[in-house]
This record gives C-alpha cells, structure tokens and sequence, in this order.
C-alpha cells in the first residue's frame, strides 16, 4: 500500500518499494499536479539512481518536460532547482533518515516545498483510482530527457544568504559529516572544511543517517580530538542526515547540538547579529526555549503539527523568519519554503565567526538567561496502534494540561514535558520529551517507555 506520511511516500526497497509503484506514484502524481514541467533527483541509497531514471522515463513519456540530475544531490539543492527554473514540480528519491532497508519518494510543489496535504491526499486519490503501471520507455536516449548540474546554482544561492569571507577569516576548524549521503562534497565547495564520512555507503556504515547521538560516536570523539589538537581554534561538527535537509551539530567539548538547540541558536543569531524579524513558527514537538526567546524578541509565535508541510504552508502566507521541526529541519526567510542543512550550516558558522565563539558558549548564554531546557527521544517499535490513557499524574508529577495537536503531550507544573506520538514514516511509537535537567528528561522518558512495557 502506498501511503504518503510527514513528507513523503516511504517503504522497504522491494517489498513495497518497487519500481512498479514508482511509476505508479510518478502517473498520479502527474495527474494530481497537471505537470508540464519536472525536475527529478536521487540521493545515495541502494538504487535511487534507477528509480529516479524510472521516474523520469514516466514524466518524459507522458510528455512533460523533464530534467534529472546528473549526480545525487540535496533534497534542498532539487527544490532550488524547481523554484529557480520554475519547473511545475519535482521528485526526489530518498527515505531521508530512514534505515538503509528502505527508499522513498518525496514530492515538490512549483514554490520549491514539499508537496501540501491536499496534494498528496490528491496522489493517493488517483492511485485507488488507477492502479496500471505505466509502460517503461527504454533508455534515457532520445526520451527528451535532460540532464543537469545541481551545484553551481544551489551553492550560489545558499552562498547568498551569508559573508563567506567572514567565516573564512575566522580561526574556525570546521568538520562535516555527512554520514554518507547526498549532502557530502557541498560545503567543501564552499569553505576548508574537514569532510569524514562523506564516501557513498548504501548502508550508512551500519547506522541510521540521522544526526543524534546514537548515530554519532566516532563524529562525537573526532570532533573532540580536533578541538584538543587545535586549542586556538573555534572547533564545530556540522552533521547532516541522508539528504541534507536536516542539521545537527556537535560542539568543541564534543558535546552534541540537538535539533532543538540549533533552532534557538539560528534564532538568537537572526534577530542579535543580523537584525531581521518575522513568525516564529514551531512544531508540536519542540523545545519551550523557543517561545521563551519570541517573547523576548516580540515576535509572533506559531504552533504547528509535526511535519515540515504544516511550516511551508505557513511560510507561503505569510513573513516567516524562522520555522522548524524537532528532527533538525528549518527553513530561513528569504529562502524558498524547504528545509536546508547546508544553509542553516552557513548561518551558524557565520554566527560563531562573528560572536568569536563556540555553539555550546553561545548556547549557555541564552539560556543562562531565558533557562535550562533538555530534550531527548525515544523510538519503540509497535506493531499496531497505541492507545495513549488521560493521565492526571506520571511519573510522579501531577499534569497539568493535556494538548492533542498532534499525538497526545502531558504538561507540567516546571514547563516540563512528554509527548507520545506515532511517526509519520515508520512503524514506531516515538516519545519526546523535555525536563529542566538533564535527569529529569531521561526519567520522563523511562517512565513513559515503562507505560507501555518497554
């Protein structure tokens, strides 16, 4: 069954993952989009070349004008590419942090973002309602197809947004990883940065390509070494997911910069160092620091269910400076609505350069002021839905309030907090939560891992 979730439609590579349904779901999508024109992409996982190929062969026999890229790329660099040529639409195969097993299918509207809810509802519609596979065409010779370049023109416009001589200037050691996807060789391009895992591995060395820390050992103690190796200089790891439109980073103590922490960070430089102003727009399951700062900042605040979608759409209405998801993506004003990694990379580095120091530095004085929040997650895998019980206790705590915006989040006297929600993309239950130490956040979440018997 083919079901688009947060963004996108993902599944196991060869189960439901095949390249009958991505024809299928290239067919529909041409007909929900009425698509004259196409930009079609790919990251680095097993075989997203020849779905990507199989894609475009659809789009070109249907007659639509189609250009695919000539190399992997960022699913930012293929939204770029949709809004700078004002191309009807775009594709992207990818599965984003998603385990190696599994592939997926991500779809952008003209404005550059990821495709609204009404449009995938629209997909879905016309695939019950058509399930032939399109025939496929043969090879790329001679369909119409088109090939193109994906750097020069997305590496300029990123390029745009900061003063690259600044952070060149600055006494910065700057090490990227990539974790094997499709963002490796792009910041290069930009600055001297110390690039590891930035080979092609289909199996992501054995790990998810999400930047959290159980992903990230080997980075954590690089980073570390690096900054002890080089005292005099402004250490950062600068982490992407499997398409880099996902950020994290790791400090010069080799301390991890959650999701959370980068939004605040981007925030505090935005409006302190570069003096702009807008909607704050956040998801459901983000950090309270961030409504402590538009407060202080006399910004408006918004609150949206988990999904960059819910953001983009919110960014096309109206002035928005800053919008951003728990799992590290954030789109910029000025930019198109889509969440970028390399981008937000540029700014934080340009924030350091500019303040003379490290994240964690800087990240201790807005909360020094503002307070102490700590985040962490958890992921159990279910089999079949769950059922969250109204609790007027847990884990000791009376709550508070009950919100249901999107999944079921207790509240607490302190600010704390737990959310259970099912994801969007995979068969799993996730808790989040948020205490005012870091102890009380990892007993939140034992506490809620034991609700369930894990």
């Amino acid at each position: 069954m083919v079901k688009f979730g947060t963004d996108g439609w993902r599944a196991k590579i060869a189960e439901d993952f095949t390249f009958d349904n991505v024809r299928r779901v290239t067919r529909a999508m041409i007909d929900a989009l009425k698509l004259k024109s196409v930009a079609v992409g790919f990251d680095n996982r097993f075989q997203s070349e020849d779905f990507a190929k199989a894609a475009a062969e659809v789009c070109a026999a249907a007659g639509i004008k189609t250009y695919l890229s000539s190399a992997s790329l960022p699913s930012p660099a293929l939204s770029f590419r949709v809004k700078d040529k004002g191309l009807d639409g775009g594709i992207m195969i990818t599965a984003s942090h998603n385990p190696p097993e599994w592939n997926g299918f991500k779809i952008k509207e003209s404005f550059g973002g990821s495709a609204r809810p009404e449009v995938t509802q629209k997909v879905e519609q016309n695939l019950r309602l058509n399930a032939a596979v399109p025939e496929p065409r043969g090879s790329l010779a001679g369909s119409g197809i088109e090939t193109f370049d994906p750097k020069p023109d997305y590496l300029k416009h990123i390029s745009s947004f900061v003063d690259l001589e600044v952070i060149k200037k600055a006494k910065l050691r700057i090490i990227v990883d990539p974790m094997h996807g499709s963002g490796a060789g792009y910041l290069k391009e930009l600055l001297p940065v110390d690039e590891i895992r930035g080979n092609r591995d289909p199996l992501f060395g054995g790990v998810n390509p999400e930047p959290i820390p159980v992903n990230l050992e080997e980075t954590l103690s690089y980073v570390r070494e690096q900054a002890l190796k080089y005292p005099n200089d402004l250490t950062v790891g600068i982490v992407l997911d499997g398409d880099s439109d996902r950020i994290g980073c790791v400090d010069a103590t080799g301390t991890f910069i959650s999701s959370h922490n980068v939004f605040s960070l981007l925030l505090h430089h935005l409006v302190e160092n570069r003096k702009m102003s807008g909607k704050v727009v956040k998801t459901f399951n983000l950090t309270r620091l961030v409504e402590k700062q538009a407060k202080k900042y006399g910004l408006p605040l918004a609150e949206t269910p988990i999904g960059f979608k819910y953001i983009a759409d919110l960014m096309l209405k109206e002035k928005v400076l800053l919008g951003g998801e728990e799992s590290g993506g954030l789109g910029i004003l000025g930019n198109i609505p889509e969440r970028d990694g390399n981008l937000c990379a540029l700014l934080l580095l340009e924030m350091m350069a500019m303040e003379k120091k490290t994240l964690k530095q800087i990240l201790d004085g807005i909360m020094d002021e503002l307070g102490h929040y700590y985040y962490d997650r958890a992921d159990l895998r279910v089999e079949k839905r769950i059922e969250v019980p109204r609790l007027k206790e847990f884990g000791g705590m009376p709550v508070t309030k009950i919100e249901d915006l999107d999944g079921v989040k207790f509240n607490f006297a302190d600010e704390s907090w737990i959310l259970f929600r099912a994801s969007g993309t995979e068969p799993l239950l996730r808790i989040y939560s948020e205490g005012r130490t870091q102890e009380q956040c990892e007993r939140l979440l034992a506490e809620g891992e034991k609700l369930f018997g894990f």
